[in-house]
């Protein structure tokens, strides 16, 4: 079978002509492509729904813009309530720390006060007991004698040797052997 030129020629004109129907009709068949025919009012109306597509679009985009804006501002403050609530913890617990020593701090205030208060209290029996032989001593001497030793002692050291000499008669006596100002100054402590 020989094809002659004209034959060829005819095939190949049919085959360039049938290709690019049968390529659409392919498409058109696996979906890929679609004929619509529309007027120039719905053209009209899908650029309206365009615009408003566009609008609505717009709007979300500000809206989510401000959105982002508003989240971002809350995390922030967030964050530094957060930070903030860690400050206001740390200086509670400072506080308290502050608190146990001072409480600590007192307690043993308290024990060092009667530490003390006990040789305050040690100290006085034992200058009492140092009075009352002073005063025993001054008061198995003579008047005179007393007197010239009490002269060089401070007044509120011879006010207690005064009121420890259980004798009133010898007492008067020494009062009577001191100067007259000593005694008087004496008297004076004495009586308060």
């Amino acid at each position: 079978m020989k094809l002659s030129m004209k034959d060829l020629i005819l095939i190949a004109t049919i085959t360039v002509l049938s290709f690019p129907v049968l390529y659409f009709t392919m498409l058109f068949v696996t979906g890929n492509a679609r004929i619509e025919f529309t007027s120039k009012s719905e053209n009209s109306n899908k650029d309206q729904e365009k615009l408003k597509y566009l609008k609505h679009t717009r709007r979300r985009d500000s809206l989510i813009a401000a959105h982002s804006e508003a989240f971002v501002a809350k995390e922030k403050e967030k964050k530094e309530i957060i930070k903030e609530r860690e400050n206001l913890m740390k200086q509670q617990e400072r506080v308290t720390m502050l608190t146990q020593e001072l409480e600590r701090t007192r307690m043993e205030l308290a024990a060092e006060r009667k530490k003390f208060e006990e040789y305050v209290a040690k100290n006085d029996d034992l200058e009492n007991k140092r009075i009352k032989q002073l005063a025993n001593v001054y008061a198995a001497m003579r008047a005179n004698e007393a007197a010239q030793i009490l002269q060089t002692l401070n007044n509120t050291l011879i006010v207690k040797i005064m009121r420890a000499i259980g004798d009133d008669r010898q007492k008067g006596k020494i009062m009577a052997a001191l100067p007259k100002e000593k005694a008087a100054q004496i008297s004076k402590l004495m009586g308060r």
